[in-house]
């Protein structure tokens, strides 16, 4: 019959981590197969040995002071392969675990070596992983800022697009609705733009659509909403308006502007704008009928020579 003893002999034999038991004198006792394949030394050259004799890495003040611990006062003992690096073998990762084991009034010290080799090669992998994907993120990310800037931004003037326009426009509708405020609206064209493109070419064209944004951007105020509509076709929200003479002095202000030229090699081009004015309530209910009053308004404007705004409030006039 095959003794208890023989069995857990036989089992610790081929645990799949290194085992030793020592004695008080902390001589080796038992050295399992796993600690021959972790140290390519055999069971019978390290019984009766001394564990430091045999395990120079372990022949340390700290490791001494904890065996102390544990011989002493019964202390369990936990290293771990992450603070402690090449406590037994350079190429493992090992944690270490000292433990006090009572029998028929003798104590052993039982010392395991758990191969966390594994674990750490798939944490570096986990950790590579999310750092790609961390970076990957970050790419979609700047991917999203640059199609929502394809589609709600123009690409000349960085100004807020058609589609924008509208999307703001509705917010504000529906906050002057809600409050009784009224919302005015600039409907902008540059004057003889086309022939300024024909004369000058399609590369001068655009750096005088950005020298009208820039215009615009100067003199609106803060909370006005600028937009590019299409072409030389420009729209300016006025929230915060009380009335057609809060939008008019406004548009006095671009219209009379200092510096009207865009300089072309020797020439310089003139620079001048058409603005019609709506304004919400007295022109329109919708923000398409107050583009479309605006847009009225501007031709007015235009038809008088322009350079110069028009309110649409004036056209029966």
């Amino acid at each position: 019959m095959i003794s208890v003893d023989r069995i857990l002999y036989h089992i610790l034999g081929n645990i799949n981590e290194g085992i030793i038991i020592l004695n008080e004198d902390l001589k080796i006792l038992f050295w399992n197969d796993h600690m021959k394949r972790l140290t390519n030394i055999n069971e019978e050259d390290v019984l009766d040995n001394c564990i430091y004799d045999v395990i120079p890495t372990l022949n340390k003040g700290y490791v001494k002071k904890l065996m102390n611990g544990v011989i002493n006062e019964g202390r369990n003992i936990f290293l771990s392969a992450a603070m402690h690096k090449n406590i037994l073998n350079n190429n493992k990762d090992l944690n270490l675990k000292i433990s006090k084991i009572e029998r028929d009034n003798l104590n052993f010290i039982l010392i395991e070596f758990i191969d966390v080799t594994n674990q750490f090669l798939r944490i570096k992998q986990l950790k590579k992983y999310i750092g790609e994907l961390y970076f990957l993120n970050k790419e979609l990310k700047d991917k999203e800022k640059t199609i929502n800037k394809l589609a709600y931004y123009d690409g000349i003037t960085g100004l807020a697009n058609r589609m924008l326009f509208y999307k703001i426009a509705d917010k504000l509708y529906a906050n002057a609705q809600r409050s009784n405020k009224l919302l005015g609206l600039m409907f902008i064209d540059v004057d003889k733009f086309k022939s300024i493109n024909d004369t000058y070419g399609h590369i001068k064209g655009d750096e005088v659509i950005v020298n009208v944004a820039d215009i615009l951007k100067e003199y609106t105020r803060k909370g006005d909403i600028i937009a590019r509509f299409g072409g030389d076709e420009f729209l300016v929200l006025l929230p915060f308006v009380k009335s057609y003479d809060d939008c008019e002095a406004v548009a006095s202000r671009i219209i009379n502007r200092e510096n009207k030229f865009l300089s072309c090699g020797q020439e310089e081009i003139k620079i001048s704008l058409s603005i019609g004015i709506s304004l919400l309530n007295y022109d329109g209910n919708t923000i398409d009928e107050l583009v479309l009053k605006a847009d009225k308004a501007m031709y007015i404007a235009k038809s008088k020579g322009g350079d110069t705004y028009f309110s649409f409030s004036n056209c029966s006039n």
